[in-house]
């Protein structure tokens, strides 16, 4: 009885995703970057994945509960111990401790970590600060600086750490600001990890893309996708709302439709 009860209980929170999810007080707060990563990475290959930086984990755990295939795993990496524990705390809730595992450990140091191991992995999630330090405002608070801006673990570090971690062709998916593009793709070539898809995200019609989800193959041949823009809203002010698109691409953001509000 007491384990009908956790299905049922496991079942609910599934079904409220990414409701509920525990945060540590005072930590990066998860936004739409995650779920849209979550999103793209289940159009992709690959069962045995990683997520690089994980965080409370809802983009892996995100991954599990989109990707098509029921045998996929993730292994949630994050440097803050807090988080690691969130993130184990979650895949718990949602009835996926068997297929999500939480380790604490920093990318900068993979290769001297006792798991996982080179070659380990089909697919890496990678949801990494954005911001230059020279740029933009820093927020207040070491564990959100962090997240946002480049001061502890950088995009070559964590490219680095998933080229490691990949086997050969394998697929690495991960999302960044537009404005960034040429950093992002010149940290990846440096790995061995050529970009085959680019999926830019856009507020709205007529306006500039600020993000893009972007996929890369290990030692990849030349070949790249790119995508039409993805419009996440139309409508003005009160009457601002998800597109049909926004939603069916990732029916996770439809539990914050307000615009702007999990940007870094």
């Amino acid at each position: 009885m007491r384990e009908l009860h956790g299905h049922d209980t496991s079942r609910t929170a599934r079904a409220a995703f990414p409701r509920g999810l525990t945060q540590p007080e005072g930590g990066f707060r998860f936004g739409s970057d995650a779920l849209l990563l979550a999103a793209f990475a289940a159009t992709l290959p690959g069962t045995r994945a990683a997520d690089l930086g994980t965080g409370c984990g809802a983009a892996g755990l995100g991954w599990l509960l989109a990707a098509p295939d029921p045998a996929g795993t993730v292994l949630g990496l994050d440097k803050d111990p807090a988080m690691a524990a969130a993130a184990g705390q979650n895949a718990a809730a949602l009835g996926l401790a068997d297929r999500f595992t939480a380790g604490c450990v920093d990318v900068r140091a993979i290769r001297e970590a006792d798991q996982p191991g080179p070659e380990s992995c089909d697919l890496i999630l990678c949801n990494p600060p954005y911001r230059d330090p020279a740029s933009g405002r820093r927020p207040a608070g070491q564990a959100r600086d962090a997240a946002r801006f480049e001061v502890d673990g950088s995009l070559p570090d964590f490219a680095a750490a998933a080229a490691y971690l990949l086997v050969n062709k394998g697929t690495f998916a991960c999302i960044h600001l537009a404005e960034r593009l040429t950093h992002v793709t010149a940290a990846l070539a440096a790995c061995r990890l050529e970009i085959k898809r680019i999926l830019p995200i856009s507020p709205r019609a007529g306006v500039p893309a600020r993000q893009v989800l972007l996929a890369a193959s290990k030692n990849g041949g030349q070949g790249l996708v790119l995508e039409p823009p993805l419009l996440l809203y139309q409508g003005t002010g009160r009457d601002t709302r998800l597109t049909g698109a926004a939603l069916a691409f990732c029916p996770f953001l439809a539990c914050n439709p307000a615009p702007g509000e999990a940007a870094k």
